[in-house]
């Protein structure tokens, strides 16, 4: 069991942690952040008036924007 877990410890020190340090910008979006960048609002259910375009940051929530 132990070198099971030394494996997996190497595996991700040498997949994940080198990938993080060459590509910061994957997996660092805040889609709350750009949805209020579009003036839209994000709710778990979009009004009548509203069009749905995009999931926030927790999957139950929507970004609504305005029709």
């Amino acid at each position: 069991m132990k070198i099971h877990l030394f494996f997996f410890i190497l595996l991700f020190w040498v997949t994940v942690l080198p990938a993080k340090k060459r590509y910061p910008e994957y997996g660092s979006l805040d889609l709350s952040t750009e949805c209020y960048k579009a003036n839209g609002r994000c709710r778990t259910v979009c009004r009548e008036y509203e069009v749905r375009i995009a999931y926030c940051i927790r999957p139950g929530t929507r970004c609504c924007l305005r029709k």
